[in-house]
């Protein structure tokens, strides 16, 4: 995951030393209840499972190490935009998984939550986090305004170039040695945006916001027309979602 970080990593410090269970609890819950959001400590999903985070030392510092990820992320929106997206619950666990698979985060539209995840990557990268938050919750942002996480949006793919052909869906990505590469080619943010339409959309969404990421893609989008298109897309999206 370290080899897809900006070449800077952003070190957030908001959470400092590992604090006490309940403490780290009541200051993520005070924090997101800013934006309107309430905090779960367990995962009821039918589409994966997660346990929850206990009082041991190496607990306090994986949920330290998540928060201190998460929490930056949510202050990049507008105070309004996730009641906009009817999200009301975060839920925050540990060796989260889905179909046997272990993942940072899930969108489940159907109980109005996101959920997210410290599955103890020893190369976890907090800027790379930060962009999993946001690619995560446009998925949910794309259910909700189109009904379907894998909506073909012809307005989307009319941006491509002509040659572009995506693969299978992001979930072929996983069980592999997978290095998701910035800019692999022409209209691409990253080579995980080439496995479909909907990653795609959710990794420009993902780039966009995040510090260091950001950079990146705007760069990349003063020579490449179709990322550039892609990027005035997703911030017209914003702006429109933001009212």
């Amino acid at each position: 995951m370290r080899t897809e970080c900006p070449g800077v990593i952003r070190t957030y410090t908001d959470l400092n030393d590992p604090d006490t269970l309940p403490n780290l609890k009541l200051r993520a819950e005070r924090a997101l209840a800013n934006h309107g959001l309430r905090v779960l400590w367990e995962l009821q999903s039918p589409h994966g499972q997660g346990l929850t985070f206990t009082e041991q030392a190496s607990d306090r510092q994986r949920l330290t190490r998540l928060l201190d990820a998460i929490l930056p992320a949510f202050t990049r929106y507008p105070s309004n935009f996730f009641q906009n997206m009817q999200v009301r619950d975060i839920v925050l666990v540990k060796d989260f998984h889905v179909g046997g698979q272990f993942r940072l985060a899930m969108p489940a539209p159907e109980s109005d939550s996101l959920v997210y995840a410290d599955n103890g990557h020893p190369q976890l990268c907090m800027a790379g986090m930060e962009m999993r938050t946001h690619h995560e919750f446009y998925h949910l942002i794309e259910h909700r305004l189109f009904k379907d996480f894998y909506f073909r949006d012809p307005a989307w793919l009319a941006l491509n170039p002509a040659e572009t052909h995506y693969g299978q869906g992001g979930a072929t990505a996983y069980g592999k040695q997978f290095q998701n590469l910035g800019h692999p080619r022409a209209g691409m943010v990253s080579l995980y945006a080439g496995y479909g339409s909907e990653e795609d959309k959710a990794e420009v969404f993902g780039w966009m916001m995040t510090p260091g990421y950001a950079e990146r893609l705007q760069d990349w989008a003063k020579q490449d027309g179709s990322l550039a298109a892609k990027l005035s897309w997703m911030q017209r999206l914003l702006m429109a979602q933001s009212h």
